[in-house]
């Protein structure tokens, strides 16, 4: 699998490139992708200021680039060559924006940043011991890890077996209960889970179009009642989490 992480965005193309690094805004859920990215803020430690960040599968580097762009200093690690090279050119140089290719399973930094971010990229790893261990490690005593991946159910997704099928990449399912036994594991400390932003966002933004859902994606109550049991009940399956080294 992870020479399929390795050849993806050379097989999707220039056009496909393109698509990612204009997000989230080229993403239909774009609203959604930022209710995520604007929880993965709010979870930040408030100290020190500016935050070294460790953003562990970057793709192309949307999510790095709206870190540094709060003012941290940032490093976006991705095992795709092609990926880096075309982050590293539409970026340009920056000192507190920078790009390494590699396998994050196989990191050599020792506690030198404050957070480390997995942002739907942990599902795509073989073993997610690995990538987790290589962050516990990358970490400063005391410092952050936020894990915000899809939940239960989404390797059966059309689009992730379609991804499988047709790129060889990993698409896995990674809810929260799944993530917080291996960051215990790993040895992280202080663990939560917060409710998944996407899909509130959903329950409380998106209108029901068939005649089956108007009735109730329409009302204010049910909106409400399925926002709450998000928050609660459905956390273990849908959710982020973070951790304290």
């Amino acid at each position: 699998m992870k020479k399929g992480e390795k050849l993806y965005f050379k097989k999707i193309g220039e056009a496909g490139v393109n698509y990612s690094l204009k997000k989230p805004f080229s993403d239909v859920a774009v609203g959604s992708l930022l209710h995520d990215i604007a929880a993965v803020f709010t979870l930040f430690p408030e100290t020190p200021r500016p935050l070294k960040i460790l953003d562990l599968g970057c793709g192309t580097g949307w999510t790095s680039n709206f870190y540094f762009q709060a003012g941290h200093k940032v490093t976006g690690v991705d095992i795709s060559k092609d990926a880096i090279l075309a982050a590293k050119k539409h970026y340009g140089k920056e000192d507190d924006l920078t790009f390494l290719c590699s396998d994050y399973d196989k990191l050599s930094f020792n506690e030198t940043f404050d957070v480390a971010i997995f942002f739907d990229s942990l599902h795509h790893s073989e073993d997610e011991i690995d990538g987790l261990s290589a962050a516990y490690k990358s970490l400063k005593k005391g410092g952050t890890l936020i894990v915000c991946e899809p939940g239960l159910g989404h390797s059966k997704n059309p689009k992730s077996i379609e991804a499988v099928r047709k790129y060889g990449v990993n698409e896995r399912d990674m809810p929260p209960k799944l993530s917080v036994k291996k960051i215990k594991e790993v040895g992280f400390k202080n663990i939560k889970t917060y409710a998944y932003p996407a899909m509130i966002h959903r329950a409380l933004y998106t209108n029901g179009t068939s005649r089956k859902t108007k009735l109730l994606r329409n009302n204010s109550l049910f909106r409400g009642l399925t926002a709450l049991l998000l928050s609660t009940v459905a956390k273990p399956f849908h959710g982020i989490v973070k951790a304290i080294k």
